[in-house]
């Protein structure tokens, strides 16, 4: 018997546990273990039909306005396996070996949504454990963080108390009973005779559509208003200005003229030539910045030509072979013992990513970036360092994410070792007009460029020429500015910087952007062209339909978030968080559906519905030629699945979160017989 029966989040966590305590079983700090694995989520909850009692069963299975919003006192929460295939077996060869244990320990990731948390309780409650429940918190999936964490285990038997749990399980909740939004958005969308799959709505993905839509908007409305302004430039073409806040409107008009005959006409008030004063000159130095979330190292590959599924899926595998710290992590910086890890191995790492190890000089931490208050740290090289970029390839399904692997390492070691930099020093240049002090240029000289010649998000500043001795007035054009198109960057800085806190964590900004721009997913509402965004057609709809509405409300947002966190922390009650949803819902179902008229407006008139034909390959089912669709939902049959099809053998492959099997079979539809792959979702 073990006493404890670990938990882990997958099989490659489950072999990394299996590394650092010494097996899959065995003995650790006193006590006897048994490792088992989950294969990420193996329970959702079930449809909403099916969540309550009979004779409500049509009324949630609809999606008629008129039965929505939901009384959620009807529903019973209840849980199932989800559908790939082999779900149950794993379920039970993990109650199989609970029933030798004495504690169960949740080994899954820990993730600030408590993610794994909820992961962890829904297997535990589906296999009917009612024994000890410990928690233990590991850092990274290196031997040194587990085992620290499984010396440092936490009792969390009662999960009314695990305050991980209660915050993961309302967020579950409360997104299951928001789709209701999509429902009604997608029924006042289709009633209107358009043809679409679904409008999605959603906590997070509707603020981030709405605020694309104004971007493009804007763009789209953009009128240029010239303006003219009195400007003094000296020998050296340095500009002199008088300075005056960009929202002081007011001042700004008395300065800039629409007409440029009046700008002359205030030109011939100045005298020319006039000379150049310097004020003042000033060192200053700048520090190296924070550490990247997995948002901004999204919104910095992405240029490259990366997906955001492609950067998350590369970035997951590379963290789980060790070669990469802990991808949804909250923390911009690290903690000494991390700084101390990456000290130790910052020369390898720097001949690895080409970085000149002489720059490696600032070997004390700074406290701005260094604190003990970090948990899993900021995204940076793991404590496993490659003997070659090509050794990545060693952790990847697939050899041609190899490019991706390699600048995912190099951009995360280039901002890391750039905290070894020394800092940044230059001088900040002050001159104005003599004769019309008023007038002033203001520029920086480069010193020192120090972290920067380690890592720079674009080219080194330049040193400008020195300033002149003379300067004459000049007329200056300028205009509005024009708004730039919608980028990642400009949108998860956007989700960052609102408000207090900001809206969502850079990892569940940047899971909800591969989802939007997942081309095949039937939430594929943006189009991503190297981090340029832009709304797919059902993207347009599902923004302009929710144009007012609370669920697209960046406030609203945000104040969910928090409420989510005040949950975790024991300030609110799940159920009082739960109920704001159908607050959400009775607000937004009328604003939805008087937007319906605004859809038009936006794509046009809805054409005659055409469904789209299926292409089809070619198979043998029992001796005898047939064909079948050439995708299963989302899959894409290869030539060695179907070739394994025809053989009349079993496949398996990956499908979503989990894995599917099944083989070739018969089906009938309307009277009509064909062949087709059959999935078995019962192993």
């Amino acid at each position: 018997m073990a006493e404890y029966l670990i938990l882990t989040e997958k099989k490659s966590a489950a072999d990394n546990f299996s590394k650092a305590l010494g097996g899959t079983s065995g003995d650790f700090d006193g006590h006897s273990y048994q490792i088992v694995h989950a294969q990420g989520h193996l329970m959702e909850l079930s449809e909403p039909k099916d969540q309550v009692a009979g004779d409500l069963k049509e009324r949630y299975g609809s999606w008629d306005p008129e039965n929505m919003p939901w009384n959620l006192n009807d529903f019973s929460w209840v849980k199932e396996p989800t559908k790939a295939g082999n779900i149950r077996k794993i379920l039970s060869q993990i109650k199989k070996a609970s029933q030798n244990a004495q504690a169960i320990v949740i080994a899954t990731d820990n993730d600030p949504s408590g993610e794994g948390e909820l992961l962890a309780w829904e297997i535990i409650n589906e296999i009917g454990w009612h024994g000890k429940v410990y928690r233990e918190y590991h850092d990274d999936e290196t031997p040194k963080s587990i085992t620290k964490a499984m010396r440092n285990l936490k009792d969390v038997s009662d999960q009314t108390k695990d305050g991980d749990y209660l915050k993961a399980n309302v967020r579950s909740r409360w997104d299951f009973a928001s789709m209701q939004l999509t429902r009604l958005a997608t029924s006042y969308v289709r009633n209107a005779g358009y043809y679409v799959k679904v409008v999605n709505q959603g906590r997070l993905k509707s603020v981030m559509l709405s605020m694309v839509y104004k971007r493009e908007q804007a763009i789209k409305n953009y009128v240029k208003k010239p303006f003219y302004e009195v400007k003094f430039q000296d020998d050296q073409g340095h500009v002199y200005a008088r300075k005056v806040a960009k929202d002081n409107e007011e001042k700004l008009a008395q300065i800039r003229h629409a007409d440029k005959a009046q700008a002359e006409a205030e030109l011939t008030q100045y005298q020319s030539p006039v000379h150049v004063k310097k004020l003042k000159m000033v060192n200053k130095k700048s520090t190296p910045k924070t550490l990247l979330d997995l948002a901004k190292v999204d919104a910095l590959l992405s240029k490259k030509g990366y997906s955001s599924n492609k950067i998350k899926n590369v970035y997951q595998q590379l963290y789980e072979a060790g070669y990469v710290s802990y991808p949804r992590t909250e923390d911009k910086v690290i903690t000494s013992e991390q700084f101390n890890e990456l000290v130790q191995n910052s020369k390898e790492i720097a001949l690895l990513v080409g970085v000149n190890t002489q720059l490696l000089t600032h070997l004390e931490p700074r406290k701005e970036l260094v604190k003990d208050s970090a948990t899993h740290g900021a995204n940076r090289p793991g404590s496993k360092v490659p003997a070659s970029l090509d050794e990545l390839g060693k952790a990847l399904k697939n050899q041609s994410d190899l490019e991706c692997a390699k600048d995912i390492y190099c951009l995360l070691g280039k901002t890391a070792l750039a905290i070894l930099g020394d800092d940044y020093l230059y001088r900040v240049v002050t001159a104005s007009i003599e004769e019309y002090p008023a007038f002033v240029t203001q520029y920086n000289v480069p010193a020192n460029f120090g972290w920067r010649q380690i890592y720079n998000d674009g080219e080194l500043p330049k040193a400008p020429k020195p300033l002149g001795t003379q300067a004459k007035a000049i007329v200056a054009e300028g205009a509005n500015p024009k708004p730039a198109k919608p980028t990642k960057a400009w949108l998860f800085k956007r989700l960052a910087s609102y408000g207090k806190y900001g809206i969502g964590t850079g990892a569940t900004q940047q899971s909800t952007m591969a989802e939007l721009t997942n081309a095949k997913s039937n939430a594929h509402l943006l189009n991503d062209k190297k981090g340029v965004l832009s709304l797919t057609d059902t993207g347009l709809m599902s923004a302009v339909i929710a144009q007012g509405t609370l669920i697209a409300s960046p406030k609203a947002t945000e104040q969910l978030f928090q409420g989510m966190d005040d949950v975790g922390n024991f300030k609110l009650a799940p159920d009082q968080l739960l109920s704001t949803i159908n607050k959400v819902v009775a607000h937004d179902k009328p604003v939805l559906q008087k937007n319906v008229a605004l859809v038009e407006q936006s794509v046009g008139k809805p054409q005659k519905k055409q469904y789209p034909k299926r292409e089809k390959v070619d198979v043998t089912y029992q001796g005898k030629p047939a064909q079948i669709n050439a995708k299963w939902g989302e899959h894409t049959w290869t030539a060695d699945e179907l070739k394994e099809l025809s053989a009349g053998n079993t496949i398996t492959f990956d499908y979503k979160k989990g894995q599917i099997s099944g083989q070739l079979g018969e089906k009938e539809y309307k009277g009509h017989k064909f062949i087709a792959f059959i999935p078995d979702f019962d192993n």
